[in-house]
């Protein structure tokens, strides 16, 4: 058993520098190294040094390269120090990077923390969820990401601290590597059109596609038209892709947005036989429809490059991804945050190389780790739940928030939705083009 309290430097590193590992390639940013290891309670092994060098594979645990945590319930912390070159302010993304050799979930529940040094309390980030008996004791690489507001994360020395702890179960987890990655300085810059905050929405996903609707602005009761229109990536046959109502959209002067569903499958689709039957989950309440295994990028983002490459050829200026929230509901997956945010990057990623902005539809549980990767929200209902204030950091950096409300009256949201730069609109549940109610 060894307890660390003090800081402590990793050979070839100085504190809170990051390293260059081995693996993985995927990481972007700055990394950190830990620099102390605090356990809490249970049993705890090894040196914070080895969690500095990603060395281990297969099924074999070499014990000087590794830290082991049980067996039995435990309960340690790791803490990092964010380097002085790197402002708090200029930090716009942090993610927890482990490869460890651990029991499926099933066997043991794993749960990381970070230490939300404003409330000096941990914030839950996930479990080993992803884990499953046929990856259970061997090195596999588990990404966790901070969600909220990040400076709450970095105390007012630049530590940050990784809780895990575990159930009062008999096995061992064990640590090859831990790593915080820092994305910080300038953000990726998007290509296409941008959507100006405020720019005023219609909703309709119900063929026809009405060109020339118009509606009363709550605010001043104007005659008002949509500068764009989210609809349907095909026409009303349901095949053919919209170039035509995007040409007559274009031709009164507003904008195209294209919709894909992104995370469900649906059985009317002309493309329904692409997706193979290990992607489909439950049902998601909506007739012929299923939630995907956003696990399987490898299978799911092809297709969904296929339905973008046609948003293109119909002349769409945006695209709008749906129902890429499956992690908060019942799938019939194991879906882990982690799993969410890296099908929502991909697919925001996906986006971008052919030249089109993306909006980001619902997912409220990751705003913040995918505030750089999308160029505007769509969000449903948030004055109905009070969860509006959730987007004042998008708005805030001028990033366009469209808010669709279904029951509430316009009087009880469009106040607030005006206030908060949102633009606002009350639309049926069915997206029909009427009623078309917008704010401004």
């Amino acid at each position: 058993m060894l307890l660390l309290a003090g800081l402590l430097a990793v050979a070839g590193a100085s504190a809170g520098i990051s390293v260059v590992p081995a693996s993985p390639a995927a990481a972007q940013g700055t990394l950190l190294v830990p620099q102390a290891l605090v356990r809490q309670s249970g049993v705890v092994t090894g040196s914070v040094g080895a969690l500095a060098t990603y060395d281990q594979a297969g099924s074999t645990v070499v014990p000087a390269g590794v830290v082991s945590l049980g067996p039995g319930p435990h309960r340690t912390y790791r803490s990092y120090r964010l380097p002085p070159t790197i402002a708090e302010s200029d930090v716009w993304g942090i993610s927890v990077r482990t490869h460890l050799n651990a029991p499926a979930k099933a066997q043991q529940v794993l749960t990381w923390y970070l230490r939300n040094f404003t409330t000096n309390r941990w914030t839950k980030l996930d479990t080993n969820v992803e884990i499953d008996a046929a990856e259970a004791g061997t090195w596999y690489d588990l990404d966790f990401y901070a969600l909220g507001t990040l400076a709450d994360y970095i105390s007012p020395t630049g530590e940050l601290q990784v809780r895990t702890t575990a159930t009062n179960r008999p096995t061992i987890t064990h640590l090859d590597t831990e790593w915080i990655e820092i994305d910080h300085g300038p953000r990726p810059t998007t290509p296409g059109w941008q959507p100006p905050l405020g720019t005023r929405w219609q909703y309709q996903l119900q063929p026809p596609v009405v060109v020339d609707v118009t509606g009363t602005a709550w605010d001043d009761g104007a005659i008002v038209v949509p500068e764009a229109f989210d609809i349907d990536l095909y026409e009303a046959d349901g095949v053919t892709p919209a170039a035509a109502t995007v040409a007559a959209v274009h031709g009164r002067g507003a904008r195209a947005i294209c919709y894909v569903s992104a995370g469900s499958y649906e059985d009317w689709r002309p493309d329904a036989a692409a997706f193979p039957a290990v992607v489909l989950g439950r049902g998601n309440g909506w007739p012929g429809e299923r939630w995907l295994d956003v696990r399987r990028r490898d299978l799911l983002v092809p297709i969904m490059a296929a339905r973008v490459a046609q948003c293109v050829t119909a002349g769409f200026d945006s695209v709008e991804f749906d129902n890429v929230d499956g992690v908060s509901n019942r799938t019939g997956f194991p879906l882990s945050q982690a799993d969410q945010i890296e099908y929502n990057r991909a697919l925001a990623d996906l986006a971008h190389s052919f030249g089109l902005s993306v909006g980001l539809k619902n997912d409220l549980a990751h705003l913040t780790p995918l505030f750089s990767w999308f160029d505007y929200a769509i969000n449903e209902q948030c004055s109905q739940y009070a969860e509006c204030t959730l987007y004042d950091p998008w708005t805030d950096a001028g990033k366009h928030v469209v808010q669709v409300e279904y029951s509430a009256a316009l009087g009880a949201f469009c106040p607030d939705a005006i206030a908060h730069g949102r633009s606002g609109i009350k639309k049926s549940l069915d997206l029909t083009a009427l009623p078309y109610s917008p704010c401004t």
